[in-house]
């Protein structure tokens, strides 16, 4: 019952560590979202800028694991080439580390009940100010940051009784020896528990208290360490599990490069432990109070650190190597389905700031298949089109349609999950205002297909347009799409000014349909117009129209106004 008692106590605190992780990593992504983004936008082809980047978004986020999803799922999009994602994943991993020497400076050296309950108290209640937005993204933060530190005292106060165990004693006995068999057991076990938890910075905290207490030593410390930095790469690999090539390329090379790193570091293990000896004040092998609180603590922090400093140095030097590589063990196979989910491809659940970006470049995507449509309407109506060329253009248009009908749905779902999620007030705002877009691109993708159907039966039933009355039509199909490539500029912005530029263009093109609509009138009167055909010429002057109107609603979505 004891041993059963040890191990709740354990897990529990665990818990507290890792929700509180949760928490303080999604308060500081809503206080620093936009920023984020800002930074994510700086990586370019110089490795340096990229590795910078990751390095910077880990810091903010707290979470490798978050920052390695998100990049998944940029280059899955094509927002970050692989290149790119390799950089910043190198930098992630010395972010991360950043964790370790928080615990470490803070977590034993600091009576952490002292500051951890009141800290949770003060974020707690300072997010009932609504007055002010960053009090209560500020204690959303607090609140986790306390809850880290809660489940850390935990841990520490559990983890000496484990002692108390033989078969704990007899298992430390046999790791604690310093031969390579025992020390790739101990990385085995970093890497295992790492999985399981999904979090390296809950094993970082639970080696540092192990080895605080006395339970293990420094050197199976570090040997867990390392395990920690293959365990890590879990996550990155299960979120790419379904999503497109480029994605799971980025969670492979992450891998390689964190396994790579902890080969070299196995092999030079001796040598590199008395490397960070040197450098780091303090005997860790010494067995005093002040040692086992002050010491080791802070040389498994430098140890990870360093360590991954050195990796990223020496993986900076063959990146293009490491790129060539995995782009041989995957190789491109199949064209993607316009109609899949490029930016929105992997969850990014646990970055819900950073997904509203990628639904915004999802939502600029299905915009690009709409323009793509009406440029394939104003072609078939140049009275030169041969037959063969009109049935293989009216084919991929309607094939768009198909394709933002499928692109709406899917976004709606992802869109409708996101808003369960923790967003940020102006996030949400956001997101409904991208549902309303998608649900104008889907009517405007609508009124494609019929534009082109339309013009289709009018050539199946030898129905003729006048000379004016085909020039009309093309007329109007320009100002149409002269009214939508615009929106996917003005959806980015949030500027009253661009409203009053959708009204001018909006104003014209039914200025525009009255006017031809007027004239149409006085050809079938005069009979110059086949009646039948100036049915289907008044259908399609109102499909212009529509999409000018929908257009429109799209600008007023992204002002807030819709």
């Amino acid at each position: 019952m004891k041993a059963l008692s040890i191990t709740l106590d354990l897990l529990g605190g665990l818990a507290v560590f890792l929700y509180g992780m949760k928490v303080m990593s999604e308060g500081l992504q809503k206080a620093a979202g936009r920023r984020l983004r800002q930074l994510l936008n700086m990586a370019t082809k110089n490795r340096m800028s990229s590795t910078l980047v990751g390095f910077l978004v880990t810091c903010a986020v707290q979470s490798s694991s978050a920052t390695t999803v998100m990049v998944v799922s940029f280059v899955s999009a094509g927002l970050l080439s692989l290149y790119q994602s390799l950089g910043i994943i190198f930098g992630a991993n010395i972010g991360t580390t950043t964790t370790g020497w928080i615990v470490s400076l803070l977590g034993f050296k600091v009576k952490v009940t002292k500051f951890a309950l009141p800290i949770i108290g003060i974020g707690f209640f300072s997010q009932f100010i609504r007055r002010w937005r960053w009090p209560h993204r500020i204690g959303e933060v607090l609140v986790g940051f306390g809850l880290l530190f809660l489940g850390l005292s935990i841990i520490k106060q559990t983890i000496p009784n484990l002692t108390d165990s033989p078969f704990v004693t007899n298992l430390i006995g046999t790791f604690g020896s310093d031969q390579l068999g025992p020390r790739l057991m101990l990385v085995l076990l970093g890497a295992l528990f790492t999985m399981i938890f999904q979090s390296s910075s809950a094993m970082m905290a639970v080696t540092l208290a192990a080895a605080a207490t006395g339970l293990i030593g420094y050197k199976s410390a570090v040997a867990l360490v390392l395990g920690e930095n293959i365990g890590t790469t879990i996550t990155a690999n299960l979120a790419a599990i379904g999503a497109p090539l480029n994605a799971r390329r980025a969670a492979v090379g992450h891998f390689f490069f964190n396994i790579l790193g902890v080969i070299w570091a196995v092999v030079l293990f001796n040598p590199f432990v008395r490397l960070v000896d040197f450098l780091i004040p303090g005997n860790p092998f010494a067995q005093s109070e002040q040692a086992l609180l002050l010491t080791i603590p802070t040389h498994i922090a430098a140890f990870h650190t360093i360590f991954n400093i050195v990796n990223t140095m020496v993986a900076l030097m063959f990146i293009r190597h490491l790129e060539r590589f995995i782009m041989m063990i995957l190789p491109e196979r199949k064209a993607r389905d316009e109609s899949d989910l490029l930016y929105l491809s992997t969850p990014l659940s646990d970055t819900p700031e950073l997904a509203v970006e990628a639904a915004q470049k999802e939502v600029e995507r299905m915009t690009d298949v709409v323009i793509a449509m009406l440029e394939k309407v104003v072609g078939i109506l140049d009275k030169e089109v041969d037959r063969k060329k009109l049935d293989k253009t009216i084919s991929s248009i309607l094939q768009d349609e198909k394709v933002t009908d499928q692109l709406e749905h899917k976004i709606n779902a992802y869109l409708s999950k996101l808003t369960h999620g923790h967003l940020s007030t102006a996030s949400n705002r956001k997101v409904l205002s991208l549902l309303s877009m998608i649900n104008d691109l889907e009517r405007m993708g609508d009124h494609g297909e019929k534009l082109a159907t339309l013009f289709n039966r009018s050539k199946e039933q030898n129905l003729q347009f006048s000379q004016q009355g085909l020039s009309d039509l093309k007329t109007m199909a320009v100002k149409a799409l002269e009214t939508v490539r615009p929106i996917k500029e003005e959806m980015a912005k949030t500027e009253k000014e661009i409203l009053d530029e959708a009204i001018l263009r909006e104003n014209q093109l039914n200025d525009l349909r009255y006017r031809l609509r007027g004239e149409h009138i006085d050809r079938i009167t005069k009979g110059t117009c086949d009646p039948y055909a100036g049915i289907i010429f008044s259908d399609m002057l109102t499909s212009f129209e529509k999409i000018g109107d929908h257009a429109f609603n799209v600008v007023e979505a992204s002002v807030g106004i819709k």
